[in-house]
């Protein structure tokens, strides 16, 4: 019978543990990147039960999800040919040897057995447990506002010397000028970046608070739609307040008092100031001028560039930027020593990871994948 026609359910599985022991393999075919691994898995689990490959068994017991191997399945769909079926780092690879046969008739006999058993499949993939991978909203914030930090400490803005109003040369105007422009783009430059660590570090120390929720939260509270939606929506302090009454594994009642809260709340009330973009008179005033018809009057005998270049009058400054990046760690440290300590190396473990996976079936958080993936890479025979 040829093989596109031969059924799962007869292969048996293959006394050889390795190609290499037959002389290395006949062929091998990287399946497609939009074939059903999902099916692929449950039908090769409904005939022979777990990964029974050789490099499955090199891994950790129940599989190794960061390992450069998956899984695998070997068996003997007719005669003396074996399919080894791998799934690596980049995709899903079948292997065969034993008897000659090509890659149509591999991709065929799996494509004839994924119709012929669709109901074995459906039953077999209602028994795996279903992860959502989810963006860390904590990582992705941590991450910008390191970023950030590391760009605005190698920009040192610098006035350039005014030459004389009287008898400067065209010469020293233009390289004036010149040097001019070149301090506003950079200016505006740490402006940016100024507002942008400020805002990311007041958003990853609230990610990172949202995070302790999503985790530790009681089950009584998810359970009711309006206080599931009212705690969610609290204000960060009230959130913390209420740490210990609406999660579970936190030591005690988080004290207010600590400075790191004190600091936290700087933090925020900045990033609240810079991010409500209503041009109020007072949050964001950035001096007082006069005039006498069209004439202009400053408080002080300083140069007009400092006020006629707004983002050099910089709200907020490089020490509010740095500060909050500072205040935002600091914050993460106080909610940490409020989860017990039994889980707190787990949670941190979980915090770190991206993407964060959650479990439907057990309805809990999880980690997909290490922070690193292993790849490996064979060459030819």
């Amino acid at each position: 019978m040829e093989l596109e026609h031969c059924d799962i359910k007869e292969a048996h599985l293959s006394p050889e543990g390795s190609p290499y022991k037959s002389g290395g393999t006949s062929g091998k075919l990287v399946l497609p990147g939009d074939f059903d691994e999902l099916a692929l898995f449950s039908l090769l689990k409904w005939r022979f039960g777990a990964p029974n490959g050789f490099m499955s068994f090199l891994g950790r017991p129940g599989g190794d999800p960061d390992g450069p191997f998956k899984w695998d399945y070997l068996f003997n769909p007719r005669g003396n040919l074996k399919l080894q079926i791998l799934r690596t780092a980049h995709g899903i690879e079948v292997w065969w040897w034993g008897e000659t046969c090509n890659s149509s008739s591999i991709l065929r006999y799996l494509e004839h057995n994924l119709d012929l058993h669709k109901g074995e499949i459906e039953r077999e993939a209602k028994n795996l447990e279903e992860y959502t991978l989810l963006l860390n909203p904590y990582v992705r914030h941590r991450l910008i506002a390191t970023q950030t930090l590391e760009a605005l400490r190698l920009i040192k803005p610098l006035a350039p010397t005014l030459p004389p109003i009287a008898g400067a040369k065209k010469k020293e105007i233009h390289g004036y000028t010149k040097r001019m422009e070149a301090y506003i783009k950079l200016t505006q430059k740490q402006a940016s970046l100024n507002l942008l660590l400020v805002m990311e570090s007041a958003y990853m120390a609230e990610a990172y608070l949202n995070l302790i929720l999503a985790v530790f939260m009681r089950e009584e509270v998810k359970l009711s739609q309006s206080i599931y939606m009212e705690t969610l929506m609290r204000k960060w302090r009230s959130k913390i307040e209420r740490l210990h009454l609406d999660c579970n594994s936190i030591k005690s009642p988080a004290n207010l008092g600590d400075s790191r809260v004190r600091d936290a709340k700087t933090m925020f009330d900045l990033r609240n100031r810079v991010a409500h973009s209503y041009p109020d008179t007072k949050d964001l005033k950035l001096g007082t001028m006069w005039f006498h018809q069209s004439y202009p009057i400053l408080p002080k005998a300083v140069s007009f560039e400092s006020f006629t270049i707004a983002l050099s009058n910089q709200l907020p400054s490089v020490d509010d930027a740095i500060f909050c990046m500072k205040a935002a760690d600091q914050l993460i440290a106080f909610l940490s020593e409020l989860i017990d300590d039994r889980f707190v190396k787990g949670f941190k473990l979980l915090a770190e990871a991206n993407p964060l996976g959650f479990n439907e079936t057990k309805k809990i958080y999880g980690v997909p994948f290490g922070q690193k993936v292993i790849f490996a890479f064979f060459g030819a025979n």
